[in-house]
């Protein structure tokens, strides 16, 4: 999504589009596919903008989040952390249970989940999300080195 089309859709809800909500939305699109905290956002977009406060970009991401400009994830830390929805971009999570790393995989087409779900269950699936938890390269090396030591 681009800046106009976000300006379209946020007059069509009624909603007014801001220059805080653009840099909000700027900044989340910067963010490269990265699960970014609130918290995370708010330092980047106050030093754009120091008069853009936590509770702006709480806001900000809840009407982004219900306009389906967001989707929001939670992780086995219980944080909320937000990505941009992007077209054609479905993909699923591998998280560190030990050092937190999340990587973005694409194990199957959104397609396949879903032609598995109505086949075998009879149930029309409209989103899902995957996460499977388990040691990164990195820590699995860590635990080897730490098991031959």
């Amino acid at each position: 999504m681009n800046l106009e089309e976000l300006k379209i859709l946020f007059e069509k809800n009624d909603y007014k589009f801001t220059k805080q909500r653009e840099i909000i939305f700027e900044a989340l699109n910067d963010s490269h596919h990265r699960h970014i905290t609130p918290e995370e956002l708010y330092t980047v977009v106050h030093k754009k903008n120091s008069s853009i406060g936590i509770a702006t970009v709480y806001r900000t991401l809840s009407i982004f989040e219900n306009l389906g400009i967001v989707k929001r994830q939670e992780f086995e830390d219980q944080v909320n952390r937000y990505e941009l929805i992007r077209e054609n971009d479905h993909h699923d999570h591998l998280i560190c249970t030990s050092c937190g790393k999340i990587s973005e995989v694409k194990i199957f087409p959104e397609e396949k989940y879903k032609k598995l779900v109505e086949d075998k269950y009879n149930f029309e699936m409209q989103d899902y999300s995957l996460k499977i938890y388990g040691l990164c390269h990195d820590c699995r090396n860590k635990e080897i080195n730490n098991k031959e030591n």
